[in-house]
């Protein structure tokens, strides 16, 4: 017969323990500086041991609550007019120059300012009104009513919303012409297509006079902003990190102070607290306030200090991209980086999801500059994705009008330059960079220059 019995017995095992702590730390480790600062100012108003000094803010400025819809008084002080910058010719100083420019009243130019601080640097707007009238504590048909007036600001195009909304607003002949154009941008997918007959149809004019039409409508901007000085490397924000050639000629990494937050622990008001108070449960109140400050002081320290190290080795396997640009750009994987600093994979894979390194060709986010290997006879370590990708582009741009370059012309020209890249490849990176199908260019080229048409 089976007998059943119960023992005790000990073992040991090693497992890691996701401590409330270690969540935060992981945390930390996922935020950029400017989520940081937000992460710390939200910390210090639940930790009274906390000082925490916040960067100035020029670029993606707060949008601070309106009481009563007014957010300046009758002395005309505005609080947001303080935080903008509008010194230099910056993209962001030259758009919030305008938006002085365009409007006078003081509760309007606040919304101005707010609805500046979303522009993209292609000069769209992609928030949502809804959002920004309700944070701001205004009704929605006063910020579009200000979103009107914003949308007179130079170059024409500025503030639209999508791409109909930006040609529509560079059209300044209000004739017959005007109208055509109009009908022309409503229907922008059979441009694409270029399903010229359907096109004659919708506007009811003739092979020429389309011909008209197609070439104005390439004269029209889709990214106005980029006349301002903005690029398509343009951060949305401040970078987190900067990468720049030392006094002696090396390169050096350095974080953005201008946008971490100063963190102190009040230590001399911990002491004074203590001797106050009585109770046990306020002293152990007082003793955790001051641990986790003290904690996440140290964690912030090791997190700036592990972006250091993260940036810093990118930039050292990275040199030739930095000093000569895209085309020499290295694969990279995340586990060389790991290996680099003693970290693992996923500490880097953290690090580099969200922070952007300032570099002399431009501003990238992190994970930019890691990219897997493409065989190549030109080098034992292959060739960088996001070289070739940048090849592909560079041959797209310069390809001849009448006789664009298939996937299979530049996958031989790609093999004859000695990287071993597949045809499936070439589209994939093709479509990754939004460049359209050989068929398609063609029928975009005869668009603007019907003459290539047989």
């Amino acid at each position: 017969m089976f007998q059943v019995s119960m023992q005790a017995q000990l073992a040991q095992k090693q497992s890691l323990v996701f401590t409330p702590q270690l969540q935060q730390a992981i945390k930390l480790l996922l935020l950029n500086n400017v989520d940081l600062t937000s992460y710390v100012e939200k910390a210090a108003e639940e930790n009274p041991f906390l000082d925490v000094k916040l960067p100035e803010v020029t670029r993606g400025i707060p949008m601070l609550p309106v009481s009563s819809g007014r957010v300046a008084d009758q002395s005309g002080y505005d609080p947001i007019a303080m935080l903008v910058d509008k010194s230099g010719d910056t993209f962001g100083a030259q758009v919030f120059a305008q938006v002085d420019d365009l409007l006078s009243d003081h509760a309007e130019r606040a919304i101005g300012y707010a609805l500046a601080s979303h522009l993209e640097p292609t000069g769209w707007l992609l928030v949502a009104l809804e959002d920004v009238a309700a944070k701001l504590g205004a009704d929605l048909s006063r910020v579009e009513r200000v979103l009107r007036k914003l949308q007179r600001a130079e170059p024409a195009g500025l503030f639209a919303r999508n791409l109909r909304e930006c040609l529509r607003l560079q059209l300044t002949d209000t004739g017959e012409d005007s109208g055509k154009m109009h009908v022309l941008i409503d229907h922008l997918g059979l441009v694409q297509q270029g399903a010229l007959p359907e096109l004659r149809r919708k506007l009811d004019c003739s092979k020429e006079q389309l011909a008209g039409y197609l070439r104005q409508l390439r004269r029209l901007n889709p990214k106005p902003g980029l006349e301002l000085g903005g690029s398509h490397t343009a951060p949305l924000r401040e970078p987190d990190l900067c990468a720049f050639k030392d006094a002696e000629g090396e390169w050096a990494v350095e974080l953005n102070n201008s946008t971490l937050p100063v963190i102190k622990v009040d230590e001399e008001m911990g002491r004074k607290v203590r001797k106050l108070i009585g109770k046990d449960a306020d002293r152990e109140f007082v003793r955790g306030s001051l641990g986790t400050a003290r904690w996440l002081t140290r964690a912030i320290l090791q997190r700036n200090e592990t972006s250091i190290k993260v940036a810093a080795e990118i930039v050292r396997y990275q040199k030739p991209f930095l000093d000569e640009g895209m085309q020499q750009m290295r694969p990279l994987k995340l586990k060389m980086i790991a290996n680099a600093i003693g970290v693992h994979e996923s500490t880097i894979s953290r690090v580099t999801s969200s922070l952007t390194m300032q570099t002399p060709q431009g501003c990238f986010p992190l994970k930019a500059f890691f990219s897997a290997a493409i065989d190549s006879n030109c080098s034992d370590e292959g060739a960088s994705a996001w070289a070739i990708r940048n090849k592909i582009r560079n041959m797209v741009g310069t390809e001849p009008r009448n006789r664009p370059f298939s996937d299979d012309k530049i996958t031989s020209e790609l093999n004859s330059q000695g990287f071993q890249i597949a045809r499936r490849t070439v589209a994939k990176y093709r479509k990754l960079d939004r460049i359209p199908s050989s068929s398609q260019r063609r029928r975009s080229y005869e668009m603007m220059e019907p003459s290539m048409r047989g």
